[in-house]
């Protein structure tokens, strides 16, 4: 057998990282929009709605602030040397928000219901290869899988656990065994979050109280932040860096953001349908200038679909910036300079995004390439852009995962998250060769056939990684940065 065993020395832990740190208090955390859509775990698609619920719900392990897979509800596991049977031990003692015990059987439960059709979980297909889910004891869960799978493990990162019994209606209301319970959702003004007091992890959280305050202007979120109306606006813009070096009240954590800035592209929308008018979109733009104006060059450029956190990352400058190769591009495809018109498509109120759009768009137009700007809230977005995929160009960004399959297993031509309609038999083969191989050559191999394949057919844009900058008052301590879109409260703690 092969085991991996986490050792969970948390208190020692919390005693050398936060020594002197202070109970109670209550924070404010600026966010640009409410979640739009369903809170239910299984259900929600925005990556709002999982910065929140992080706070509330669990899984088996987690992803650490090292990136690394560790233990959370399950105290050590182990993988059968086919890779065939994954044993999870289960951590006795935890409650779950309303007062019932955490045991293997919410396990069950919980998965049984992502891989229900009836719920409607986005990534559902991922988890279709567990064959049979055993219960032997209260505290120990056997996953008998149909194949090996090399990201399991990952995957089993990504599912909060629910109570099996309990009658709510997860859409509005949460039990969770999280550090904090929601009290309230007054939608489109806050959420209330309030500290859980039978926390499974002895120590924490801190804080008393935490409000998720809904303020749509990035200028009132920073002008909230500045007269102590919040106390946090976590993934600040990059315009904001000099007003808060010159805000002595504001200090700042920043970190690399391990997402892909891309503009994606609607493969099968003509005239974006024809490869060579992808590629002069591509060739019209300049990443370095993008960064300078958009990013105040607090970002790297990208030249592929994995973040530069990742160690599948690949460098791979096909179109590297050359107005005069997009427009011989444009005159082979028919179009002669100022007839080609196309509509990029962006998310409100995502102001990075937005005005990253504004920026290409001068580019483009410099090419011949004229340009419409179309801001979308973002309930639509999802719907229309994401879903529906009625769209020319958008840009948006895609946060890293622990795994690299699960991030480009978006792009399986029948993947209903494939919504740049990228079509390729070439890429869903390596993809399927990718979720059974075990060895990091072979798989990092498998990773850089399918980015280059991706690049090779101008399938979208790919423009920058930007930094991660989180604005806070002076008093607020033990923020921390995760590799993944997160804002845990946990270690939060207030300085008096």
């Amino acid at each position: 057998m092969k085991k991996s065993t986490i050792m969970l020395f948390v208190l020692l832990f919390l005693v050398i990282t936060n020594w002197g740190a202070n109970y109670g208090g209550s924070i404010g955390v600026a966010i640009p929009t409410d979640i739009s859509e369903t809170i239910d775990p299984h259900k929600a698609t925005g990556a709002l709605t999982f910065e929140i619920l992080y706070n509330i719900y669990e899984g088996l392990i987690q992803v650490d602030k090292d990136g690394q897979l560790v233990g959370l509800l399950a105290t050590d596991w182990t993988i059968s040397d086919d890779g065939l049977h994954y044993t999870f031990k289960l951590k006795k003692g935890v409650k779950f928000h309303d007062g019932s015990s955490f045991t293997a059987e919410d396990v069950k439960y919980t998965y049984n219901r992502v891989m229900d059709p009836k719920t409607g979980y986005a990534k559902a297909s991922n988890y279709m290869v567990i064959d049979q889910i055993q219960t032997p004891d209260d505290y120990t869960v056997e996953f008998t899988l149909s194949k090996a799978y090399s990201p399991f493990l990952a995957l089993v990162s990504k599912i909060h656990i629910l109570p099996s019994d309990s009658d709510i209606n997860f859409d509005f209301q949460t039990v969770g065994t999280g550090p904090f319970y929601l009290k309230e959702w007054n939608r489109d003004r806050y959420l209330h979050l309030i500290k859980f007091e039978d926390y499974h992890v002895e120590g924490i959280p801190y804080l008393d109280e935490a409000y998720f305050r809904v303020i749509p202007d990035e200028n009132s979120r920073f002008i909230s932040l500045q007269t102590g109306a919040v106390d946090v606006i976590p993934r600040i813009d990059q315009s904001f860096m000099s007003r808060i070096e010159r805000d002595p009240s504001v200090k700042y954590e920043r970190a690399p953001m391990n997402l892909v800035q891309f503009m994606a592209i609607n493969n099968k929308r003509a005239p974006l349908d024809d490869v060579r008018i992808r590629q002069a979109v591509n060739y019209a733009i300049d990443r370095e200038l993008l960064i300078e104006f958009v990013a105040e060059g607090l970002a790297r450029p990208l030249t592929t679909h994995m973040t530069l956190m990742s160690p599948y990352a690949l460098e791979y400058n096909k179109y590297p910036y050359n107005p005069e190769k997009a427009m011989e591009l444009l005159e082979k495809a028919g179009y002669s300079f100022g007839e080609l018109e196309l509509t990029i498509a962006l998310p409100q109120p995502y102001e990075f995004h937005q005005r990253t759009g504004e920026v290409i768009a001068q580019m483009l137009e410099a090419v011949g390439i004229k340009t419409k700007l179309q801001i979308v809230e973002w309930g639509t977005w999802i719907s229309d852009v994401y879903n529906g995929r009625d769209y020319d160009m958008t840009v948006i960004g895609i946060e890293g995962e622990p795994d690299p399959y699960i991030y480009l297993d978006r792009f399986y031509s029948y993947a209903s998250r494939n919504f740049t309609n990228v079509d390729s038999e070439e890429i869903d083969q390596w993809l399927d060769q990718l979720a059974i191989e075990s060895e990091f050559e072979i798989r990092k191999q498998l990773v850089d056939k399918i980015l280059k394949e991706l690049v090779d057919q101008a399938a979208s844009c790919w423009l920058m990684e930007p930094d991660e900058i989180v604005a806070l008052k002076n008093k607020v301590m033990g923020w921390t940065i995760y590799p993944v879109y997160v804002d845990a409260l946990k270690d939060v703690w207030i300085e008096e």
